[in-house]
C-alpha cells in the first residue's frame, strides 16, 4: 500500500504555492527598511504565508489520510480545484474575507464503520489541537524569538481551524463525528474546549510580553 503517491505529492506543492499567494493578502512578513529594496517583496509575503498556513492544512488532511490507511480504508487526497480558484479570485479581487475548501480526503467505504469514521473525522482537528499548543509552545520556550510572529499566527489559524472544523453540521469534520460516535464528539468538545477556554484566558496577559 503505497502511503503517499506522486500524484499526491504534486498537489500538496500546488496546494502550498496556492494557499501562500492566497493568505499573502492577509499574513505579511514583518518589514525591515531594507526589505522594501528588494525586487519581490510580494514573492516574500507568499512564500512567508505559506510557510504559516500550508502546515495548518496539509498535515490536517494528511492526518485524516493516515489514520484512513491505518484501519485499512483506501485514502486518497485531493485538492479542491474549484476551492482554490474561488480563493485565488478573492485574494485577486482584495476581498476582506476568504472561505473556501481547498483540500480534502477521500477513505472508500468508511462512513459505513461509524466508529472508525468518526475517529478518521476527528484526526485533523486533532492535528490543529495539537498544531495549536506546539505553536504555544514555542513561544513560550523563547527558543526561537525570530520567529514569533509566525508562532502567533500559526497558533491562531490552528485555533480557528479547529473550532471551525468542529462545527456539527454540513460537511464538517464535527458533523461526521457527531454523526459516528456522539459520545466522542460531546467529550471532545466538553474537554477540549475548557481546555482551550482555560488557556486562552491566560494568554491574554501573557501575550502581552510578544
Amino acid at each position: 500500500m503505497t502511503i503517499i503517491s506522486f500524484e499526491e505529492i504534486i498537489k500538496l506543492l500546488i496546494l502550498t504555492i496556492a494557499l501562500g499567494y492566497i493568505f499573502s493578502g492577509f499574513i505579511q512578513r514583518p518589514r525591515k527598511v531594507l526589505d522594501y529594496l528588494r525586487p519581490f517583496p510580494a514573492f516574500d509575503d507568499i512564500k512567508y504565508a505559506a510557510i504559516i498556513i500550508a502546515p495548518a492544512i496539509i498535515f490536517h488532511e494528511l492526518a485524516h489520510k493516515a489514520v484512513g490507511l491505518y484501519f485499512g480504508f483506501d485514502s486518497v487526497l485531493g485538492i479542491s480545484t474549484l476551492g482554490l480558484g474561488l480563493g485565488v479570485i478573492l485574494r485577486f479581487i482584495k476581498s476582506p474575507i476568504i472561505f473556501f475548501i481547498p483540500a480534502f480526503v477521500i477513505s472508500s467505504g468508511a462512513s459505513y464503520f461509524p466508529a472508525k469514521f468518526a475517529l478518521l473525522a476527528l484526526a485533523g482537528p486533532a492535528t490543529n489541537f495539537a498544531l495549536y499548543w506546539l505553536s504555544e509552545w514555542a513561544l513560550i520556550s523563547r527558543k526561537w524569538p525570530k520567529y514569533n510572529h509566525a508562532f502567533i499566527i500559526s497558533r491562531r489559524v490552528n485555533l480557528w481551524l479547529l473550532i471551525l472544523n468542529m462545527i456539527p453540521f454540513g460537511f464538517f469534520d464535527g458533523a461526521k463525528v457527531l454523526k459516528g460516535n456522539p459520545t466522542l464528539y460531546l467529550s471532545v468538545v466538553l474537554i477540549g474546549g475548557l481546555m482551550i477556554y482555560k488557556n486562552e484566558q491566560k494568554w491574554k496577559n501573557y501575550s502581552q510580553s510578544f
